[in-house]
């Protein structure tokens, strides 16, 4: 079972990495922002499903802290590509 939940969390944490690195480059609070944050949910439970992991409170935090801390990594690896761009267009 932690095995389970271990490989689960990764998988969401690597999983939003790409939907946060798109919602860098939309307006916040946008159509496409919120697609971005909201569209990954269906396939990460669909995940958890598939491992057999069920939503406790106990590991709700790991699940939880998993997606955002993926479209945060996304986020971020997104910005960064911006102020380079940016930079080489000077």
């Amino acid at each position: 079972m932690i095995y389970s939940a271990i490989i689960t969390c990764i998988g969401t944490l690597i999983f939003n990495i790409p939907f946060g690195y798109f919602r860098a480059s939309t307006k916040k609070f946008s159509f496409l922002w919120f697609v971005f944050i909201h569209l990954p949910v269906p396939f990460v439970i669909w995940f958890r499903s598939l491992n057999g992991i069920s939503l406790t409170w106990s590991l709700a935090p790991f699940l939880f802290g998993s997606y955002f801390l993926g479209q945060y990594i996304g986020k971020t690896i997104g910005i960064r590509r911006q102020k380079e761009r940016l930079e080489l267009e000077k």
